[in-house]
């Protein structure tokens, strides 16, 4: 307990002064330090609610009180396992989770899962789990599902339906049910492409490019924005790894292809990997090893929804920003690249290089 005891003499009295009398997270911190023997993540769930209880675990994780542990990963476990024992085939439960087996195989990236990650999983397994009740009504299993009840469902939910491709690939391909065609994606609605890039956002990005005192990270947050059409969610999840300054030529890795940024972002990213100090709760800062823009709490990013809020206050429309930058992405590299650049599938980049009716010039 020793460095918990150093870092809540250094911080700021009056915020530790405001936790006191907030009750809240000090009153499980008191909890959590009064229980008898080696202090367990089992003891804090037994204190709180996971929203409650995690400014706690954050803080006692960072100070090696408790070890790490994936939150994220940790309840969509806890989520899943009631949800697949709920189900009244055995053999629909076992191939359920083979197949969450297989998925967690297939990451492309080790490490505690994201918010965002996290999200996308459970959306799949409801959507699978809709099905199998789907089939279930009709005294069916997977093993013996038809195409015309897929059909059915798929009614149901015409939007979402596409999100059990890959299930439904996976248990055909492992025998677990036959051959079923899998509902085609809807495509997305109500993105128009190109347009102009707001008085707004030309303002934030020349206030990016000159304005020194705007920190180094909400910097490049902009630039990557404004000029790139990159998403919110993709920068908040970019990893320090990811950057890098070659030859001096500050970049950034997307996936496979690496984003060469103009020299001025050469001074942000070398800031950025000699690391600046993020504010923590419970009065305080550190510095991530992982994240560029770490999250209040351990092992986690910054949720897009805040680091798109933080954009806002800057004058940044990520939307717009958005839709202008990939008009212009598009028709300058080849339908590859740019899906790989902006986060999208490439049917989807080559409808858009469609949508331009000009020739992309490769450079």
């Amino acid at each position: 307990m020793a460095d918990l005891h150093r870092h809540l003499l250094k911080a700021d009295p009056q915020y530790i002064l405001r936790l006191i009398k907030s009750k809240t997270a000090w009153t499980v911190l008191e909890a959590a330090l009064a229980l008898p023997g080696i202090l367990t993540h089992e003891d804090l769930d037994a204190l709180g609610t996971p929203r409650a209880v995690s400014q706690v675990r954050s803080l006692l994780v960072e100070h090696a009180v408790l070890p790490q542990r994936d939150e994220y990963a940790h309840r969509l476990r806890a989520w899943t396992t009631t949800e697949i024992a709920s189900l009244p085939h055995s053999s629909d439960q076992l191939a359920l989770r083979q197949f969450i087996r297989w998925r967690q195989q297939r990451r492309t990236r080790p490490g505690p899962l994201t918010n965002i990650t996290a999200a996308n999983d459970k959306r799949e397994l409801r959507l699978i789990l809709s099905f199998i009740a789907h089939l279930n009504a009709s005294d069916r299993s997977l093993a013996t599902a038809s195409q015309e009840l897929l059909d059915q469902w798929v009614i149901q939910a015409p939007s979402e339906a596409f999100r059990v491709r890959r299930f439904l690939r996976w248990s055909a391909k492992s025998g677990t049910s036959g051959p079923l065609t899998p509902p085609r994606f809807a495509g997305a609605t109500g993105f128009n492409l190109g347009g102009s890039i707001g008085t707004n956002n030309e303002e934030a990005l020349q206030r990016a490019l000159n304005d020194d005192p705007v920190n180094p990270k909400t910097r490049l947050a902009i630039v990557l924005t404004i000029v790139y059409g990159i998403r919110v969610h993709r920068i908040a999840a970019l990893r320090l790894e990811d950057l890098s300054v070659r030859a001096g030529t500050p970049g950034v890795d997307l996936g496979t292809v690496r984003l060469e940024l103009p020299a001025a972002a050469t001074p942000w990213i070398t800031a950025i990997l000699a690391g600046v100090p993020t504010k923590r709760r419970f009065g305080g800062s550190t510095q991530s090893s992982t994240w560029v823009y770490p999250g209040y709490q351990h092992g986690e990013h910054q949720l897009p929804s805040s680091l798109g809020a933080t954009l806002r206050t800057y004058g940044v429309s990520p939307i717009t920003a958005h839709q202008a930058a990939t008009a212009g992405i598009i028709t300058q590299i080849p339908p590859a690249v740019a899906a790989r650049i902006l986060g999208v599938s490439l049917s989807t980049a080559a409808g858009w290089h469609r949508l331009t009716s000009t020739e992309p010039t490769y450079r």
